[in-house]
């Protein structure tokens, strides 16, 4: 028997779907450090119950996106000058070890294959590069360096760097214009050219300098 005047099913917003709304609004400005977060403003936004919105906001603060405060809620977090040592100095590690791990224990095969993945990425980021997308940008970045830990197979090693990216693009959404860009998508040619050469020194020092120019240059931002 047909059904008369069935109204379409609503599809279910997922608790992902949840977080990664909240956290784009904090990557483009339309949460600022010190924001509150307001869980009745995103539930009715997004359709949903406060439950799954208050999950998605404990995610966010095991990201080190958000904090709770007592009596208070929760806020955009505002990193410190030793929040961001802190993180770079961890980020700085993981992605060593990655480099030095799939340089020497990929088959040429493999190294084949990742490299041929990186310039692929690469050339996106040339486009959102030539173009000032900043938001693009960075999630080719993030496609870039999570591409080589995966490469590497140690799933240990990219659940941590999952978490101190986070926290790095927070900064970069803050404290990265356009123009600079161009210069950062040159220092990742650099880096798969030496990953392709098998190049452990040049490339593990390749990454521990763009790392720290990213620090350095996020710590001046926070100041005051």
């Amino acid at each position: 028997m047909e059904r008369v005047n069935a109204s379409p099913p609503q599809r279910k917003v997922f608790r992902e779907e949840i977080r990664s709304a909240i956290r784009d609004a904090i990557f483009e400005g339309e949460l600022r450090p010190g924001d509150k977060i307001i869980e009745t403003f995103w539930a009715r936004e997004l359709g949903v119950s406060q439950g799954p919105v208050r999950e998605a906001i404990r995610d966010l603060e095991a990201q080190g996106l958000v904090e709770t405060v007592p009596f208070k809620g929760s806020r955009v977090r505002t990193l410190t000058e030793k929040d961001i040592r802190d993180n770079y100095s961890v980020r700085i590690c993981l992605e060593s070890k990655s480099i030095r791990d799939a340089i020497g224990q990929l088959s040429d095969e493999a190294l084949g294959a990742l490299t041929d993945q990186l310039q692929a990425i690469l050339e996106e980021m040339d486009d959102c590069a030539r173009q000032g997308d900043l938001r693009h940008f960075t999630g080719r970045d993030a496609d870039f360096h999570r591409a080589i830990i995966n490469a590497t197979g140690n799933h240990v090693l990219l659940r941590l760097w999952e978490q101190c990216n986070m926290r790095n693009w927070f900064s970069v959404s803050a404290l990265t214009d356009a123009e600079s860009l161009k210069q950062l998508q040159q220092g990742h040619q650099r880096l798969l050219e030496e990953i392709a050469n098998r190049d452990i020194k040049a490339a593990a020092a390749t990454i521990e300098e763009h790392l720290t120019g990213l620090m350095d240059g996020f710590i001046r931002g926070v100041q005051p």
